[in-house]
Formats: C-alpha cells, sequence, structure tokens
C-alpha cells in the first residue's frame, strides 16, 4: 500500500479551473486518496499552508499538467492481440472475425498476455479506469480469474462485467441471402439459456465479493436485440439489488434499427421503448454507440437520466457512421467516451477519441454551439466515471476521491507554445506526453515506463503466446470466407432500406 505523497507544482485540472490556464496546485496523497489540494509553498494563500507529514515522498511536477486518470468507458478485452487485422470492413464481417465465440476456448498464457496487453497500452495513455465488456470463452471461473489475476498484476482500473445474450441471430439476418447449410452454419448460433446466463453472473458477484482494490461489477446483456426479454428484466433485477451499472450496445449499426422497426412494434419499433418498458432504461444504463437513434429517443434517454458512451474511432472504421452528439447535447444526455476493441479502433487512446469527438461534431454543423474541447474532456474523465458507476469516486482531482491521476508534459512539443490546456489536451495531444500515472495512489507509470510490469520479459511471453494466434488465425480466415460474399449482399441489401435515418457521412436521409 502506497504511503503519503505530494504532487508538487504542477498546473493541476481542478472543478471551476480555468480550462486554458488551469492554477498550479500542490496535491497531497495519503495511501490510496487525495487528501489536499493546495497553493504551492510561497504563494500567497487564502487558507492555512499544506501539512506535509514528515517522510512524504515528493514528486516535483512543474513543467506538467495534472489532470484526472481517463476512463475509458466502453472497452473490450478479448481481442486485444488482434490489432491492426482489418479494415475497410463491414461490421459484421469484422464480427465474423473477431468475436470470441468464433475463436473457442484460449490457453491461460494468451488469456493473460492479451489482458496485460491492453492494460498497459491504456495506462501509456493516461487511462487509469477501463470498462471491460467481456465476452467469456468459456463462460467459466477458470477464465474469469485468469483475467481479472491479470489486471491486479499490472495495476490498472477496471469495472468488469460479463457480457451474456442468449438471441444468437445476427442483426443484419434478415437481409442474409439463402444460402447453403454449410455457409449458414457460420453465421448462426445456438439460443442461449437466460437462467443459466443470470445465475452464473450473480455467482460470481456472490464469489467475489469483496472484490480486490481497484476491480468493480457493471453489467452486461450484449444489446437489447440479442436479449430476451426474461435475460434483460433479470439484469434490471441484478442491477437494483447490487446497485450497479448496466452498459449494453444499442443502434450500433443500422442493421439493429431495422431489427428494431421489424420485431419490436409493441414498443414503436424502438430498442429504447423496450428497454424502459424491461425496466432497464434508468439512471444507471449507458447505451453504448447509439448511432441510429433518433430524437424522439433521445429525449427517452434524457429524462431516464440514462447516458451514451461515444465510441466515434470504432463507430467510423467499422461503417457505422456518426452518432449525434449535437442532438445528445443540446438533450442534456450525459457522455462518455471508450475507444472500444483493439480489433476495431487498433489504439486505447482517449486523446484520439477526444480529438474525434469534437471534429466529427464539427463536421456535422457549421454553426457554433457544438462539441468544445471541455466537453470532450469531462466525457474522459466524469462523464466516463459516471457512466461506469463510479462518480464521486474517480474522474477529478477532489480531496476524498482515489488518487487515478495523469501527469502530461508541458516540455512536449505538443505543448509548445502552451495557449490553452483544454484545446491543447484534445487537439494537440497524442499521448506521447503522458509521464506519470497513479492509480489508488500507486505509481504505475514513472517516466513514461511501466513500474508493475517488466516489459522486456512480458515482450518474450507475448511473441509466444502469437505463434498459436497466428496460426488460428491464418485457419479462421480460411473457414469464415465462404460467408463473407452472403455478407457483403446482406449489406448491400440493408442500405437500399428505407428507414427514414441515416448517420453515414455525405449520405442524406433515406
Amino acid at each position: 500500500m502506497p504511503g503519503t505523497l505530494l504532487i508538487r507544482g504542477a498546473r493541476a485540472w481542478v472543478p471551476g479551473c480555468d480550462p486554458h490556464r488551469p492554477p498550479v496546485r500542490d496535491v497531497l496523497i495519503r495511501e490510496d486518496r487525495i487528501v489536499a489540494v493546495s497553493e504551492p509553498a510561497g504563494a500567497l494563500r487564502e487558507g492555512p499552508p499544506l501539512e506535509v507529514p514528515i517522510g512524504t515522498e515528493e514528486l516535483e511536477a512543474s513543467g506538467r499538467l495534472l489532470i484526472p486518470g481517463l476512463v475509458s468507458a466502453h472497452y473490450h478485452s478479448y481481442d486485444t492481440l488482434l490489432k491492426g487485422r482489418f479494415e475497410d470492413m463491414p461490421f459484421d464481417v469484422w464480427a465474423l472475425h473477431s468475436q470470441p465465440a468464433y475463436w473457442g476456448r484460449r490457453s491461460k498464457a494468451e488469456l493473460r498476455a492479451r489482458t496485460l496487453l491492453g492494460a498497459m497500452e491504456c495506462l501509456r495513455n493516461g487511462i487509469t479506469t477501463i470498462q471491460d465488456m467481456n465476452s467469456l470463452v468459456p463462460q467459466d471461473e477458470e477464465t474469469l480469474d485468469i483475467i481479472l489475476s491479470a489486471y491486479a498484476e499490472v495495476g490498472i482500473r477496471v469495472v468488469f462485467s460479463i457480457a451474456v445474450r442468449d438471441v444468437p441471430d445476427l442483426d443484419i439476418a434478415p437481409f442474409l441471402p439463402e444460402m447453403t447449410p454449410e455457409v449458414a452454419a457460420l453465421v448462426t448460433g445456438k439460443p442461449g439459456d437466460p437462467a443459466a446466463d443470470l445465475a452464473f453472473v450473480a455467482a460470481q458477484i456472490a464469489r467475489l465479493s469483496p472484490l480486490p482494490p481497484r476491480l468493480h461489477w457493471a453489467l452486461s446483456p450484449s444489446g437489447p436485440q440479442r436479449s430476451s426479454r426474461q435475460l434483460l428484466e433479470g439484469i434490471g433485477e441484478l442491477s437494483e439489488l447490487h446497485g450497479l451499472p448496466v452498459l449494453t450496445h444499442v443502434y450500433e449499426t443500422r442493421a439493429q434499427l431495422a431489427k428494431a422497426r421489424r420485431e419490436y412494434g409493441a414498443d414503436g419499433g424502438s430498442l429504447v421503448r423496450h428497454m424502459a418498458a424491461v425496466g432497464l432504461l434508468t439512471p444507471r444504463t449507458t447505451l453504448a454507440h447509439a448511432i441510429y437513434i433518433t430524437p424522439e429517443e433521445i429525449e427517452l434517454v434524457a429524462r431516464a437520466g440514462a447516458g451514451v458512451v461515444h465510441n466515434p474511432l470504432a463507430n467510423l472504421k467499422l461503417k457505422n457512421g456518426v452518432a449525434p452528439l449535437a442532438d445528445f447535447k443540446r438533450h442534456g444526455v450525459r457522455l462518455a467516451l471508450g475507444c472500444d476493441n483493439n480489433s476495431c479502433s487498433d489504439c486505447q487512446n482517449l486523446f484520439q477519441a477526444m480529438k474525434m469527438f469534437c471534429l466529427l461534431s464539427a463536421g456535422s454543423d457549421a454553426n457554433p454551439g457544438g462539441a468544445l474541447a471541455c466537453d470532450a474532456v469531462e466525457a474522459a474523465t466524469t462523464g466516463g466515471a459516471r457512466a461506469v458507476g463510479l462518480e464521486g469516486q474517480v474522474g477529478a482531482i477532489v480531496p476524498g476521491m482515489k488518487a487515478d491521476l495523469t501527469l502530461l508534459n508541458l516540455d512536449d512539443l505538443a505543448w509548445q507554445p502552451f495557449g490553452s490546456a483544454a484545446r491543447q489536451m484534445v487537439f494537440s495531444e497524442t499521448g506521447r506526453g503522458v509521464d506519470t500515472v497513479l492509480v489508488d495512489g500507486r505509481i504505475v507509470l514513472r517516466g513514461g515506463r511501466l513500474t508493475l510490469v517488466d516489459e522486456a520479459a512480458f515482450r518474450m511471453e507475448l511473441a509466444e503466446v502469437m505463434q498459436q494466434v497466428e496460426a488460428d488465425y491464418a485457419a479462421l480466415v480460411a473457414h469464415q470466407a465462404p460467408a463473407i460474399a452472403p455478407l457483403l449482399e446482406a449489406t448491400a441489401r440493408l442500405s437500399r432500406q428505407d428507414l427514414g435515418l441515416n448517420r453515414l457521412i455525405g449520405r442524406a436521409a433515406d
């Protein structure tokens, strides 16, 4: 357990500060908490001087910007090793190659390596909290324990959810052409058992209570369109019982909008209304993506106090389009940011996501009043904390809160000349300036190097693991190849469907 640490002389992104010229502050940390934020020694003070205990470690941070540790509110660790594999693939073709069900059981070494790699990259980029929506294959305690153990090893904060679904049909299934049984078998699955899924999730919450430090639970039906009413209602009951956040994929693709119109007539053809009907649209609920959401549904989300986690990198790379950020902001929908899978964003870097957050908003409306740099920073800090159920614990530099913090080097060329902390953090910083990262008051990155993981040894472990991954990837590509043409045909058919809503850049509504 850390002792007492004084971060001295950093510009600090404290609540209510000038976002362009944050004040210089000293921040005192005791064990895992911030205990004081004060003007530095020698400055004119309004209050009493900061009392620093004897033996306190000091971290000189002049020429640094201290920000809350970033919160990535939507991430899947299961395909971290598929970074750089895919491009120019519509969503369903990508899923055919990336989803864990197609890969089957993986070795213990691979489970550990992929979990560590994603977490290491997050820390390198100033992300101190991630929400890992993880599809366990197989869904057993050993798989879960290996993953959680790796997270504990690297020292990052994790809000972990076991993704569940019991409806096997692809969202795009109605648009698929007639296929041979052999090809159809590649894109279909078997119905799940909602009672068994709910029992497993409930059993893990009970078994691992209390969770070790830095680990937290969330709940994740994969998507309302992939879940029976029984499964959704059961998740809602668990959320109510344990006070846990619920994060789920909603309207990530145009196919999901088409499915809603087709199958949820009793709820007005709306996934959002369906969630409300089953008791799953609450202030604890956050919708991942929400690209193909209507203005009426945005109002429902706002009135319910639910939120949206925006994933601009994955949304664009998988050809899904642009979420209506201006409408979210106008209606007061709470917003968070995520990087999604490594196989569809190719990085865990919220600086990229923050930049896209603002630029996509600017590219969709020529008038002022869109998403500003401060909005992006809020989504990546306090907004993310609220989405993952950690509001008041992380996401701000406030006494009493967890000491999850990131120091950025203002000597980096991205900050020269220094004009605005908010704007340069969003539009100039790439992650290169991340110098020091603390989680729970412990320094996990110092001078740009991880402190709890031997990176050289890890690279050797990763190289061994990748030999099997490479072989299995080549076999999977060959095995799935016959299904690509039908999926592309289905995508083309779907694009001709009149749904009255389109989120692709440069294309008018249907």
